[in-house]
């Protein structure tokens, strides 16, 4: 190991053996695929426990060329971890807790393994008692900080199974990033195992990249043009000022991987309520979106954390599961016939200005043709956590459908993108994609983060005849989308899936720029990347 002078970076060369490869078939089949449905291919797999076990197996991999595929929880919804032969480094024994301190503002900031997701992570936080094994002085750094407090890690991407590493690769956000951003935001330090092999420490402010690329913690240079447009997408989207952590946050595991995080937390609020309004006309609901977008700028908005939209669509198969009986994790009964719902939540310390909050929201509501009967509220932390849910049932009843599709059209999964556009142009943009849903005769869905204009629009073909069509409207909406300034893909990655529809959208300038990263990062190119060339 090599450590910088200041003591900032460390660069390590594992010594340490690589795990056990065993046979992917028969008994590890279910890591061929995620929740996307696609499904690829591989001979092995491998579950390291540590980034000591993890390095040397990817050195290995890069000094074969062989593929190799980073995978997490498989929760990803593009194909991110459905791998493309060779072997799978899955990270869900990378599990622990590792360790803590405290930054200059008097913060915890936790370190944790990659492989360890939401839940677990929520579940530490709330017992607040360091683990046995931890240094005296991270244990120490724990106890002090949690001693009357409570802690959170402010991101918040619905699926509880996630893991970190994963959120980390394609920088999820979640619902409540109105108010607390994206998941790299919230990374104080970071170690990468890079696609040769060698792990690197990372420290929030160390490498930054300039006009021409930036420095890299083993003393080359990533020389590369940072003022070339994004485009489409922000994958491997370089520019001036941009912290090497944020760069390769949302890399996919094109470049390297993620085994270690450092979490900046935050204080949980002292409240934290919800609320959800139902609307009988489509309008209704728009109009009350447009009507919280001034509304969020006063004091009362500043409560805001989150603005879900659910089209009547997505209501309606909310409704229908429900009928059936299916287990929706205990979310309340959805009555059929709304048009649309915005499920809101509003976090602060004083519950006398969230009430008043609460009120003015009734009456935007109200102003709008809402009934005040077609409400829910909840004020304590289990109905927080029951409204909440709804945002995971939608994609997840989605995904129900999609299985069952697939039972008579072999090979099908939904077409769909998670597009970023223009809030105050959000409620124009889902008319228009309902329309074009309508006319063109096909099944579709839209919610989202519509405060954010960061919406989801999925698409599920009924027969192989109308595929082509799901394909040309998504791709339609695309252009639409780019055309406007916005991104054709926000918070869910590229993956496998979307990699066709975002080339076509790629410009000379950008794929150069991104083919000289992954040539510079991933010489051996076995991470994947070279799809894009």
């Amino acid at each position: 190991m090599r450590a910088a002078k200041n003591g900032a970076i460390k660069i390590m060369n594992a010594k340490e053996p690589a795990p056990e490869l065993k046979p992917v078939l028969p008994a590890y089949e279910t890591y061929l695929r995620d929740e996307s449905r696609l499904e690829g291919s591989a001979e092995y797999i491998a579950f390291p426990q540590s980034t000591s076990e993890a390095a040397p197996l990817i050195a290995q991999a890069a000094a074969r060329g062989t593929p190799l595929t980073i995978q997490g929880a498989r929760t990803g919804i593009c194909g991110g971890a459905a791998p493309s032969g060779g072997i799978i480094l899955c990270t869900e024994k990378m599990n622990a807790p590792l360790g803590c301190r405290v930054n200059d503002a008097a913060m915890p900031v936790l370190r944790v393994a990659a492989g360890m997701n939401f839940a677990d992570l929520a579940a530490f936080l709330r017992r607040g008692i360091p683990p046995q094994g931890w240094t005296t002085e991270s244990a120490a750094a724990f106890k002090d900080s949690f001693a009357g407090q409570k802690y959170r890690f402010a991101p918040n991407p619905t699926e509880t199974t996630a893991s970190l590493g994963g959120a980390f690769a394609v920088n999820a956000s979640g619902p409540n990033a109105l108010r607390y951003g994206a998941t790299a935001a919230h990374i104080a330090e970071l170690t990468w195992i890079t696609a040769g092999g060698t792990v690197w420490h990372l420290e929030r402010g160390r490498f930054v990249f300039d006009e021409r690329g930036c420095t890299l913690p083993d003393g080359t240079r990533l020389a590369v043009d940072t003022n070339i447009p994004r485009g489409a997408f922000s994958l491997l989207h370089p520019f001036p000022g941009l912290d090497l952590i944020d760069f390769l946050a949302a890399s996919e595991g094109l470049v390297g991987m993620a085994s270690e995080l450092g979490l900046a937390l935050q204080r949980v609020p002292a409240a934290s309520w919800a609320a959800v309004f139902f609307f009988k006309k489509p309008a209704q609901a728009l109009d009350f979106a447009a009507s919280l977008l001034p509304w969020q700028e006063t004091e009362p908005g500043g409560f805001l954390a989150s603005a879900e939209y659910y089209d009547a669509a997505a209501l309606d198969l909310l409704a229908q599961y429900a009928e059936r009986g299916a287990a929706l994790r205990g979310i309340p009964r959805v009555n059929p016939g709304f048009q649309g719902a915005i499920h809101l939540e509003l976090e602060g310390a004083d519950t006398d200005r969230l009430e008043a909050a609460l009120v003015q929201l009734l009456e935007l509501f109200t102003q709008c043709g809402g009934a005040e009967d077609d409400t829910w509220a909840g004020m304590d932390t289990a109905e927080v956590e029951k409204y909440r849910l709804i945002r995971h049932a939608v994609p997840e009843c989605i995904n129900t459908e999609v299985d069952t599709i697939r039972q008579h059209l072999s090979g099908f999964y939904k077409t769909a993108s998670d597009f970023q556009i223009s809030p105050a142009s959000a409620a124009q943009w889902i008319c228009r994609c309902h329309q074009d849903i309508e006319r063109a005769g096909l099944r579709g869905f839209v919610f989202g983060h519509i405060l954010q204009g960061r919406l989801h629009v999925n698409l599920l073909a009924r027969g192989a005849d109308e595929i082509p069509r799901c394909r040309a409207l998504l791709d339609a909406w695309a252009a639409l989308v780019l055309s406007e300034g916005g991104l054709i893909s926000s918070e869910n990655g590229i993956g496998k899936i979307k990699t066709p529809l975002v080339i076509r959208y790629l410009s000379t300038g950008r794929l150069s720029q991104m083919q000289t990263i992954l040539i510079a990062l991933d010489p051996a190119g076995v991470l994947g990347g070279r799809r894009f060339f």
